[in-house]
């Protein structure tokens, strides 16, 4: 159950691409230190709600609220500026850059008295990229730079990430470490929604779920109500075996 105003709000949101309706009058909340799943086949419009609600794509209508403040027309930077950050899949990380330098990049959106401490901080939750920090982050192995990929959120003291696809090719031993790095994120009390291709495994992680078809809200609710027969009717063949 959600208690208070809930951090991140969504209501009749609709999302075009040229002529094509890829959002159509999703309505979300998110309460504040808990995490939601958005689950769906590909094509069902996920992505694009997390870069929605990131601004990093435009409302075509509806409202997007974080923290009670209405970002719906806000710039992706200040909204990133505020907690809310979106790591995207592929891992949004500088390959010709080092380690650290990512981090520094990262870390520019904060005063510069905060900086230093946020890149060792970064760098800490992960030892083997703090054993790496001068390396060039294309040579990092797929795992290391899904490390970066979450230290350079890390660094910004996100109150809300939006992790999409975060396992996306990585091995079962890499999904593993994603997850575990995730949990330490909600731990904390960040609040996170969470894309995620293997189904039982976001189940188990989140509070809620959300599951999209074809750009509209097919079921939402507690996890615990997901049972394998309403996924079975909504996603079909296209849930992922449990890992």
């Amino acid at each position: 159950m959600m208690s208070g105003e809930p951090l991140l709000s969504i209501r009749d949101l609709c999302v075009r691409y040229g002529p094509a309706l890829a959002l159509d009058g999703i309505s979300l909340d998110v309460a504040e230190g808990d995490a939601v799943a958005v689950l769906g086949p590909n094509g069902a419009g996920k992505s694009t709600l997390a870069r929605a609600a990131s601004r990093l794509v435009p409302a075509t209508n509806g409202t997007i609220h974080f923290d009670g403040e209405d970002i719906t027309r806000l710039p992706a930077h200040q909204v990133r500026r505020k907690g809310l950050i979106y790591l995207p899949e592929g891992r949004g990380i500088f390959p010709g850059l080092t380690v650290t330098e990512n981090l520094r990049i990262a870390s520019s959106m904060l005063p510069r008295n905060r900086r230093k401490a946020a890149i060792e901080q970064g760098l800490e939750i992960f030892p083997s990229l703090a054993a790496r920090r001068g390396m060039k982050a294309g040579m990092l192995s797929g795992g290391e730079q899904q490390m970066l990929s979450l230290s350079r959120g890390l660094v910004l003291s996100p109150r809300l990430i939006i992790a999409d696809e975060m396992s996306l090719g990585l091995a079962p031993k890499l999904v593993d470490l994603v997850f575990e790095s995730l949990r330490r994120f909600k731990t904390a009390g960040v609040t996170i929604v969470l894309i995620e291709q293997f189904i039982h495994r976001a189940l188990g992680f989140a509070d809620e779920a959300i599951i999209l078809s074809r750009g509209r809200s097919s079921w939402q609710g507690p996890t615990k109500n997901a049972e394998d027969e309403i996924l079975t009717h909504y996603l079909g063949e296209e849930t992922a075996p449990a890992r």
